[in-house]
């Protein structure tokens, strides 16, 4: 069987022309209807950031009063320990010696009592010279232990030996002690 086709050459061209043109045409609606899109997401997207830093620079607006209020409270800190830290250099070393004797006599038992101290203050540091009685070897060794484990007392050394004398009221412990005392 023969075919004969009877639709001219001419015919076809055109028609494969119009579906290559057509195809162009949709991919330029495609590509034209994709950039739209993109474009209109970006837009919103943009719109989106706006609006949150306008949101967020009127809420740092609204906290700038208390950051103000901050730096004052933190000026007024900075006053406040420039005034305590003139106090502490004026008092440091006026109360050395009630600190002493608070700390001196916090661990002093019943038993043992001064009848000399002899204080020199040489900076920071008071050299202490004491003359002491004791009704109690074992207070008085124990005090003398308690003096050099005192944080700020050093170089706790006895001055001659130990006067031992008897008496109505039992045995008299006597010697004398010196010591460097730094306040804490």
């Amino acid at each position: 069987m023969i075919k004969i086709n009877l639709i001219p050459p001419e015919y076809i061209a055109n028609i494969n022309r119009r579906a290559v043109i057509a195809k162009v045409v949709l991919g330029a609606v495609l590509a034209l209807a994709v950039m739209i899109l993109v474009s209109g997401w970006q837009v919103t997207r943009s719109e989106a950031l706006k609006l949150n830093m306008a949101r967020r620079e009127a809420e740092l607006k609204s906290l700038q009063g208390d950051v103000e209020k901050g730096k004052a409270i933190e000026a007024q800190i900075a006053e406040v320990q420039r005034y305590l830290d003139a106090i502490n250099r004026i008092a440091k070393g006026r109360f050395v010696y009630t600190k002493f004797l608070q700390d001196t006599a916090r661990g002093l038992p019943a038993t043992i009592w001064f009848n000399a101290i002899n204080t020199s203050l040489s900076g920071g540091t008071l050299t202490v010279t004491f003359g002491v009685n004791s009704r109690s070897a074992y207070d008085l060794a124990y005090w003398i232990n308690a003096l050099e484990t005192t944080p700020g007392c050093s170089g706790v050394n006895l001055i001659g030996g130990i006067a031992i004398s008897e008496d109505d009221s039992g045995k008299l412990f006597v010697t004398q002690l010196t010591l460097k005392y730094a306040c804490q």
